[in-house]
């Protein structure tokens, strides 16, 4: 029997009688629509370019990291960041969690930095802040990434060309274990078998050519031929917008470096990577707890 929820109006006031539903979830419903949750990240980045965290609703037990490391909310990029110059995101209305892909400049940089961040909202405020910062020569190649402006990631899918949730997560989980030499379980590299392209901190890896001392075919995002890692990269934390074909994947890439990776899926195969991760030096956690695969 579905569940109905029916109003009444009395005297100007709206009365909800929910059968099945109680006004907890009714209120979830209503904050975590994609168009609230575009709203809340709006007014996320106005804040952080603006340098003023009152800008934004935070809950008051907010925590925010980059790189792994708590981080003041106002502190941070929060003091260095001057504008926002490139930007793409997803929004995932399930976990009420938004991703964003940005370029920034900042003071004390010479060129521009890679900020990546993940938001989670909770009554209509920004609870988690995760940002994976990329700066100095760790920048490989920003025009790249500026050249892929006109890319549709965020259009919305028809329906016979989305993937399920569980298989967006499990596309994105097997990417990662595809690097490692001694893999803990049998992985498909069935998702990779199309025209996919990849860019790491703005370069693109899928131009052809020699690569780390291997020939990398044109159009190839499978990571099968580098599969020389000992690590699993950690644990993972997902996003995913089954309606415009996107999953990302917090990791620690080979166990050192915050990173995220970003997928576009249509019709079950990946089309386009975009990847951020810290060189500079190795880390020993995200800062975050997994959450594995169990949607």
């Amino acid at each position: 029997m579905k569940k109905v929820l029916r109003s009444l109006l009395f005297g100007g006031v709206v009365w909800f009688i929910a059968l099945g539903i109680n006004t907890t979830a009714v209120a979830q419903s209503d904050e975590c629509t994609r168009e609230n949750l575009k709203g809340v990240t709006d007014n996320f980045l106005t804040a952080l370019e603006a340098q003023n965290p009152s800008g934004v609703q935070l809950a008051s037990n907010v925590r925010y990291t980059e790189n792994g490391i708590d981080v003041p909310v106002g502190k941070g990029v929060w003091e260095t960041i001057e504008k926002t110059t490139f930007k793409r995101g997803m929004v995932d209305t399930k976990k009420c969690g938004t991703h964003t892909q940005t370029i920034i400049e900042e003071k004390g940089q010479e060129k521009p930095s890679l900020y990546g961040v993940r938001l989670k909202v909770e009554k209509n405020k920004v609870s988690e802040i995760e940002a994976i910062v990329v700066r100095g020569a760790q920048v490989l190649d920003l025009p790249a990434i500026f050249a892929t402006k006109d890319q549709d990631w965020e259009g919305i899918l028809p329906p016979e060309q989305r993937s399920s949730r569980l298989a967006m997560m499990a596309v994105a989980d097997d990417y990662f274990e595809l690097f490692v030499k001694e893999k803990k379980r049998v992985v498909s590299d069935l998702a990779y078998s199309g025209f996919c392209d990849r860019w790491e901190n703005g370069k693109i890896t899928t131009a052809g050519g020699m690569n780390q001392n291997s020939v990398m075919p044109k159009h190839d995002c499978s990571p099968e031929g580098f599969a020389d890692m000992t690590e699993t990269h950690g644990p993972r934390r997902f996003l995913v917008d089954e309606e415009a074909g996107i999953v990302v994947a917090y990791a620690l890439f080979n166990g050192v470096w915050p990173d995220f990776h970003m997928f576009k899926i249509n019709n079950g195969l990946v089309v386009w990577i975009q990847a951020y991760f810290d060189y500079g030096k190795q880390y020993k956690t995200m800062g975050w707890p997994d959450e594995p695969i169990c949607e």
